[in-house]
């Protein structure tokens, strides 16, 4: 083979080493570090591992070049090596810089747009939680127990009205915050199991069992959200009764319900699960779990911690 097309598959393997291995790394350091969470860290390892890769790999393809075509070894010493790799190095620091900053760039785009469908999305959620709650459905079947109350117990069907209007006065002051505190969705959360209950009876036992603190809060409604969807996805009667629980474990909400379908359930799109998990998503770091077997449905809800 003459000089010339040594010289050219020479270049042509250190290209493609360089080219294929800077990719990969730039590839695997961005599925692991997050430039928006961590980017000086991000910077200085993908600096690192990009110089750290081309003096090897140049250094390996000398030695690799060398010994196919001259049956020899191209350094005598480990500083002799660094000293011939020192180009590849220069050019790793202009390729890491350039890919550095374009990839810091891009991932500060991708999450501003992230950020923004986000946004849209919770404030498509607000809306739909807020239309949910004031729906005719639900007023109908509110206004029904409340009309057989009227005749049957006085007592009982004034204080329906005050938790009534609690519900709704709660709906319309949280129609527009991103969190709100945990003593305030409990109460509200009482409220609303104290209606379904009042219209199920011995059907269904809500059992909200935790004390909250001054400094957490929660996303708005829901509580609300995981009650009523047990309630909509299982049968709730006296001979099969619903059992719904909500304790404070490990800095989060644990809601479990036992699972009895209805014989004519509509099969969930977990839509609003989903909205909720969004939302969680804007506000923390943690993530709303859900754990599912044939006897048990439960939701963990992050609480937030807000300095006052």
């Amino acid at each position: 083979m003459g000089k010339v097309a040594i010289v050219v598959l020479w270049s042509f393997v250190i290209f493609v080493t360089q080219f294929l291995g800077h990719g990969l790394i730039i590839e695997k350091l961005d599925k692991t570090i997050s430039w928006v969470k961590r980017p000086v860290f991000r910077a200085v390892v993908g600096i690192v591992c990009i110089v750290v890769y081309a003096s090897v790999a140049f250094i390996a393809v000398d030695i690799l070049m060398n010994l196919i075509f001259f049956q020899s070894m191209p350094y005598k010493s480990v500083m002799q090596a660094l000293d011939s790799s020192r180009y590849a190095i220069g050019i790793a620091f202009v390729i890491s810089f350039v890919l550095t900053s374009v990839g810091f760039f891009q991932a500060w785009k991708n999450s501003e747009v992230a950020k923004e469908q986000l946004k849209t999305q919770i404030v498509t959620h607000k809306y739909n939680a807020l239309r949910d709650q004031i729906n005719p459905h639900f007023l109908f079947n509110s206004l029904n127990v409340l009309s057989d109350l009227v005749y049957e117990d006085q007592d009982l069907a004034v204080k329906f009205i005050r938790q009534m209007s609690d519900l709704y006065r709660y709906v319309l002051m949280v129609r527009n915050e991103d969190s709100i505190a945990l003593v305030q969705e409990k109460e509200f959360a009482e409220s609303f199991s104290f209606l379904l209950k009042t219209r199920f009876e011995k059907g269904l036992d809500i059992e909200i069992d935790f004390q909250p603190k001054p400094n957490e809060h929660i996303v708005p409604m829901a509580l609300q959200l995981l009650i009523e969807n047990a309630v909509k996805h299982n049968e709730a009667s006296s001979q099969n009764p619903l059992s719904v629980k909500v304790i404070s474990k490990g800095g989060f909400l644990k809601v479990t319900n036992n699972v009895q379908p209805k014989s004519l359930n509509e099969e969930s799109t977990k839509k609003g699960l989903e909205n909720l998990k969004n939302r969680y998503s804007f506000l923390s770091d943690k993530t709303l779990e859900i754990r599912e077997s044939k006897e048990h449905f439960e939701v963990l809800l992050p609480i937030l911690n807000v300095e006052a």
